[in-house]
């Protein structure tokens, strides 16, 4: 196994951990709204073969402490943490891979800065305001929210993951138990930050269109059914492209890694495993 080096990065009102493993062609994987590196774990050992990967723990999860609240919105600062990390440990253009969440940070990382990426893949980005049920789609989100303030954590977030279709996610069969115990520590931050701000994103569409041809829209094979998967099949479908299938439901990269690290060398193009 590649060994993996521990660090931590200083930006405006937080620092940020992240990992670093491997030599060759540079892949940040950025997390969902789970927000922790150690879902990616299993999948970075295996790419860390010939490639240089960067994972992290976003702002305010997990090993990454918030020092100051920022002004800026929450696009705008996640999308400066990872241009700031990139930018510290890749020194040229890089590939990025995002799911969830972490792919709302990715489309909005190569419309606002495309001279970092080579190529982008968008594993099921939560753009709930791309459908044509948006409406609805915000009513369920503030449903989760208010949920969260009148019945608490776990109310909230049964019915966040039921919602979505996520109450049925595949796990690993011996998941790591710091890691479990991570996420939980993330919930309230999920509920606050995630829920709110992550669906009702608005992407510069004409910023995208201009760098599409560098972007994968991906969704997984066992959650073409659910919402996650929509907003990709949208963007697919606006530049003619196919999505690309990939192994397990939205979290994939952590029940099938050996499956899903191919998949997404892959769907890089230029790389190879």
């Amino acid at each position: 196994m590649t060994a993996r080096q521990s660090h931590m990065l200083d930006v405006t009102g937080a620092r940020l951990y992240y990992e670093v493993r491997g030599s060759g062609p540079t892949l940040l994987l950025i997390p969902g709204s789970n927000g922790d590196a150690g879902l990616y774990d299993a999948m970075a050992d295996l790419l860390a073969d010939h490639h240089t990967v960067i994972s992290y723990d976003r702002r305010g999860f997990s090993r990454s402490p918030i020092q100051q609240e920022r002004q800026a919105g929450w696009i705008e600062t996640h999308t400066e943490d990872a241009r700031r990390l990139l930018h510290a440990v890749a020194g040229g253009p890089s590939h990025v891979f995002g799911s969830s969440a972490g792919a709302v940070i990715g489309l909005a990382l190569i419309s606002r800065h495309p001279q970092q990426i080579t190529r982008l893949v968008a594993h099921e980005p939560p753009l709930a305001e791309l459908l044509p049920d948006a409406m609805q789609w915000r009513a369920f989100f503030q449903d989760v929210s208010t949920t969260y303030q009148s019945q608490g954590a776990d109310a909230a977030m049964r019915k966040f993951m039921t919602g979505i279709g996520m109450d049925t996610a595949q796990r690993p069969l011996d998941p790591d138990p710091e890691l479990i115990s991570r996420i939980s520590g993330n919930v309230h931050t999920i509920l606050t930050q995630e829920v709110p701000n992550a669906p009702s994103h608005r992407p510069d569409l004409t910023a995208l269109d201009a760098h599409h041809t560098r972007i994968t829209l991906a969704g997984g094979r066992d959650s073409r059914d659910h919402f996650p998967y929509r907003p990709a099949a949208t963007l697919a479908a606006r530049w003619n492209q196919k999505i690309t299938d990939f192994p397990g439901d939205h979290t994939g990269y952590w029940s099938h890694p050996a499956e899903f690290a191919s998949t997404l060398v892959d769907a890089m193009g230029s790389l190879a495993l």
